[in-house]
This record gives C-alpha cells, structure tokens and sequence, in this order.
C-alpha cells in the first residue's frame, strides 16, 4: 500500500522568490524519483507565502530514499532561512 505525506509550509515574507525558485526544484527532481507516484505543489491564494506539498510514495521504503537523496537533503538544509516556522509535515494513511 501506498504511504502518502503532507506538508504545510509558511516562507518569510522576504524570501518568496527564492523560496519558490527552490521549492519547484525539489519538486521537479522528487518526481523523477522511483517510487514518487505524485509530488503536488499548491500555494493559498490569497496567502503567497503559504504552500502545502501533498506527496504520494510507492511504499514506506520509497519514502525514505527520497528523504535520502540530495535534492532532498539540500532542501532541508536551507529551508530555515527561509521559512517563518518550522514545515508542518504530517503522514497519512489512505482508508479507502
């Protein structure tokens, strides 16, 4: 079964444009992934600073080689000079 994961995420108002430019890296890159059956991006509306990733992995190994890869662990390492607060990352099970 499929492990999916969300993620809510608040960027500094001063850091949008880098911001976006490195969150569409990580997810162009975490698509090309084996295992990565979605990697959606969505940011508020009427918030710009506001986006929240919904990934959906092949299984829990899949999941974890993505926490892995560069890519990934080059994201994490900048995000807090980005970010207002912390990622609020929560995992999800599918029930039907």
């Amino acid at each position: 079964m499929s492990i999916s994961l969300l993620a809510s995420i608040h960027c500094k108002k001063d850091a949008e444009g880098a911001f976006d430019t490195e969150l569409k890296k990580l997810v162009e890159a975490s698509l090309k992934e084996e295992g990565c059956l979605a990697y959606e991006l969505y940011q508020y509306k009427d918030e710009p600073t506001k986006y929240v990733i919904e990934e959906e992995w092949a299984d829990e190994d899949a999941l974890i080689r993505h926490m892995e890869a560069p890519h990934y662990k080059y994201f994490v390492h900048i995000s807090p000079a980005l970010l207002e607060t912390p990622a609020d990352v929560k995992i999800l099970t599918r029930l039907i």
